[in-house]
């Protein structure tokens, strides 16, 4: 006896479809954009860490420094909370 082939791969949709909002132009917006400002607060330590750093630099009087390391660590932060969100905005 022979079982049906019954593919599960692949069959697990988001449980909600946002439909996509248009600007005054009439263009679509992007939704990662009012994602990523409500995302800055849960990545709220990475945020004054780099806000920190970038008060460091800047008082600074020989030019040296970056905040690269802080601003790529809050960049994953965001990019991991949209992650969660951003796949309910696509069919």
């Amino acid at each position: 006896m022979s079982m049906s082939y019954v593919p599960e791969f692949g069959l697990h949709f988001p449980h909600a479809y946002v439909t996509p909002k248009k600007n005054g132009d009439g263009e679509y917006e992007d939704p990662k954009k009012s994602l990523v400002n409500k995302c800055l607060t849960s990545c709220s330590g990475w945020v004054t860490e780099y806000n920190m750093c970038v008060q460091r630099v800047q008082t600074r009087t020989d030019g040296k420094g970056t905040c690269i390391w802080q601003y790529e660590e809050l960049g994953m932060c965001t990019d991991h909370c949209v992650a969660h969100d951003i796949f309910s905005y696509v069919k």
